[in-house]
């Protein structure tokens, strides 16, 4: 017997509490938290595309696009709070930011806005 293969077609919604949770990537691609995906919707193909947050994330706190638009910063809380940057064209990531000094008491990151992602 054949394993089915399945796979994310559509999520719906939107993660209203996220810092910046709607963005474009071009003028076609909007992208928004939903759960712990950040969507890629193409508003002219009516599709979508998917990023998934970390597996030590609880959950996207924050997310912002870079000036010229190829990269994306997602932040997760968690006990030690994640920042990664994706390749918005490939998908794939690029860095992986995490806390690693213990004294400090955070466990999420709510704002990127001073960030410089080039």
């Amino acid at each position: 017997m054949a394993i089915p293969n399945i796979s994310t077609k559509y999520i719906f919604g939107v993660k209203s509490a996220v810092v910046n949770n709607i963005a474009f990537h071009d003028e076609q691609t909007l992208l928004y938290p939903a759960g712990s995906y950040i969507i890629l919707y193409n508003v002219d193909q009516k599709q979508q595309r998917f990023i998934l947050g970390s597996e030590k994330g609880h959950g996207i706190t924050a997310q912002a696009v870079s000036a010229n638009r190829r990269l994306l910063a997602v932040a997760e809380k968690g006990e030690k709070p994640i920042i990664t940057i994706f390749d918005l064209n490939t998908l794939r990531k690029r860095e992986y930011l995490q806390m690693i000094n213990n004294n400090i008491s955070s466990t999420s990151f709510w704002d990127l806005s001073n960030i410089k992602i080039h």
